[in-house]
């Protein structure tokens, strides 16, 4: 009777307890188990519903998916390790990559200060051949106008040579200019055809030696206009030198001038083309290069420093230009140089005149300004005001000075003494022979004006004349120096000044420094800084106390007291009345008082106003200053 009889069932691992069945339901459901191995146990009754000992098993195994198999977990930590490994590879080769970049970095840079070293060094030591060979060819030139022909004929042949030497001796310097880009164009009015047809003919003696066929062609006889003589002259002589040095014996150079004029706008392209070895394609492009040196056959010895052309380019640049090339090999080269002039004056002056016109546009040319220097007032260097209207030995002294000092220049002693006016250097080095206002002059005028009768001056002069080193002593000069000279020697005698002049000022200030206003005062210089210190005591929290109040107080006017208080103090007044405030300051920052309220009780308005001077004046902050001064009193 299969109706009367009743089931259970337990599913071991899964159930807690045995299950019974609905009536009539003859099933047992189970859904979500886990994967595993399970027995299924079932027993049942009789017909009279008496349980019965006849219990039956069932083995059950579940199978996990095949994410969670033993396979997949092995896959799992393969993949994870993997990961792992590829992370820590990659940081590592990224650690290395970095250590090698700096690696690399260090080296460049230490190469790169190698190369200025070196460049350094030679642009001193080309400058130290420059002076000489200016000395050479000066007197040449004297003696070519007083030569006979036969003799004039070999000076004249001395005097190309040492020109050649002396432009040689320009690039390094040019060069140096280009690293620190202090290449300046300084245009004067000439005739620039004539100019370019005579540089073409100082050519004519190499020509000869090499037996090469030089010759000039133009299509206009005369361009007067504006441009740098100096640097067209460099242009010119660069590509010529390197036409003539790789063009073969009984080769050709031409020079070919065309113009072309639209209103006053006259576009001038200089083609020089030659017979020589060429330039294969793919390097006509890099000749412009620093330090490019293209091969040459074993015939030819390539005498080049290989910055000629790139110095060329830089030049052309500056007078808005452009410069190509165009090359075969064996067959020659032809460099075309493009400027656009504007033109100045009409044609119709014979050549005799036009240069006689080069020459007097040249003398009359306005002495070029050099523009205002930015001077950091944060910087410790001292400022040095150099004084020079040679433009080579201005740069010269200046890039070496720079170094070590705030540099300030001026092109004559008129300029000189209005910029020393403005800036108030610490010391000036003027040179002597300069236009607008010489430097004895230059020297008379500082050391006569109260407001910088303190600067020391030294003066550099090419003349040995002891009656002139006299002068310039007897005006007030603290050194002088003949041309040529050692730089270090120059060097040492600014520092040597320097360091007497804060000294002085040193003892000076511990003269002027903040005392009791009781304190007896004897000299009329110490009485004055009392009353001085007197009226700023009074208006020592008022912020808005200013020059003009203090002179009125004073009695004097606001010029009297800036001449007055300068040379006993090395200060002008609003910087005294910021001193003497910071002094004050120095014993209420030992107190408990914040900065703020030590701020607004010595006069400043703004606390980060005072932070910041006060660190000016004494390499310190306020904050670090009171937690210095606290902890000594506390270990005390």
């Amino acid at each position: 009777n299969p109706r009367k009889i009743k089931y259970r069932y337990k599913l071991d691992g899964f159930d807690t307890h045995w299950q019974e069945p609905q009536e009539n339901i003859r099933r047992a459901t189970y859904t979500n188990i886990d994967p595993g191995d399970y027995t299924l146990r079932l027993i049942s009754t009789d017909a009279s519903g008496n349980w019965v000992n006849n219990e039956a098993n069932l083995k059950i195994h579940i199978s996990p998916p095949w994410w969670r198999t033993t396979v997949a977990y092995i896959f799992y930590i393969l993949c994870i390790a993997g990961t792992l490994y590829l992370m820590r590879r990659r940081g590592i080769q990224r650690a290395r990559d970095e250590f090698m970049l700096e690696q690399e970095r260090h080296q460049a840079k230490h190469l790169h200060d190698l190369d200025l070293l070196k460049i350094k060094f030679l642009t001193n030591v080309s400058h130290e051949f420059r002076t000489p060979l200016s000395l050479i060819i000066s007197p040449i030139e004297r003696l070519i106008k007083q030569a006979r022909e036969p003799e004039k004929q070999q000076l004249q042949m001395i005097q190309r040579n040492g020109r050649r030497l002396l432009n040689l001796v320009n690039q390094l310097l040019d060069f140096r200019r280009m690293e620190v880009q202090e290449l300046k164009l300084q245009p004067k009015r000439g005739d620039i055809i004539v100019f370019l047809q005579e540089l073409c003919l100082s050519f004519g003696d190499v020509a000869d030696r090499k037996n090469i066929d030089l010759s000039f062609q133009t299509n206009r006889q005369s361009l007067v206009t504006r441009f740098d003589h100096d640097k067209i002259e460099r242009i010119l002589f660069n590509v010529l030198s390197n036409a003539f040095k790789f063009t073969p014996q009984g080769g050709k150079v031409n020079v070919e001038l065309i113009s072309s004029s639209e209103g006053n706008q006259t576009k001038l392209s200089i083609r020089i083309q030659d017979t020589g070895i060429g330039i294969e394609p793919e390097k006509q492009e890099l000749i412009f290069e620093r330090f490019f040196q293209n091969e040459v056959p074993d015939s030819m010895v390539n005498q080049g420093t290989g910055i000629g052309l790139s110095i060329t380019k830089e030049f052309v640049k500056l007078h808005g230009g452009t410069i190509e090339v165009e090359s075969q090999l064996d067959q020659g080269s032809t460099f075309t140089i493009c400027f656009v002039f504007e033109e100045e004056q009409p044609q119709g002056l014979s050549a005799a005149e036009q240069r006689k016109l080069v020459i007097t546009a040249a003398a009359n040319e306005p002495q070029v300004e050099l523009p205002m220097p930015s001077i950091d007032p944060t910087s410790k260097k001292p400022i040095i005001m150099l004084v020079e209207d040679n433009d080579d030995f201005r740069f010269y002294l200046k890039d070496n000075l720079k170094e070590f000092y705030q540099v300030v220049e001026a092109v004559n002693g008129k300029e000189g003494w209005q910029r020393v006016l403005a800036v108030h250097p610490d010391l000036v080095v003027s040179d002597v022979s300069m236009p607008e206002m010489n430097g004895i002059d230059l020297c008379k005028k500082i050391k006569s004006d109260k407001r910088t009768a303190h600067l020391p001056v030294i003066l550099l002069t090419a003349l040995t004349n002891e009656d002139q080193q006299l002068t310039g002593l007897e005006t007030g000069a603290s050194d002088y120096m003949t041309k040529p000279f050692n730089f270090e020697i120059l060097l040492s005698k600014i520092r040597n000044l320097l360091t007497q002049q804060a000294l002085s000022k040193k003892t000076y200030q511990k003269q002027v420094a903040v005392k009791p206003i009781g304190a007896d005062i004897e000299t009329v210089d110490d009485k004055f800084i009392r009353q001085l210190s007197m009226h700023i005591e009074k208006h020592l929290s008022d912020s808005a106390y200013s020059v003009d109040q203090l002179s009125a107080d004073m009695n004097m006017s606001r010029v009297g007291l800036y001449k007055k208080i300068l040379p006993l103090t090395g200060k002008s007044p609003v910087e005294y009345i910021r001193y003497y405030r910071l002094q004050k300051a120095k014993p209420l920052l030992e107190s408990q008082l914040t900065i703020s309220e030590v701020a607004y009780q010595v006069g400043f308005s703004n606390p980060k106003h005072f932070s910041k001077y006060f660190k000016q004046e004494f390499n310190i902050l306020p904050s670090a200053y009171a937690t210095e001064k606290s902890g000594k009193k506390a270990s005390v």
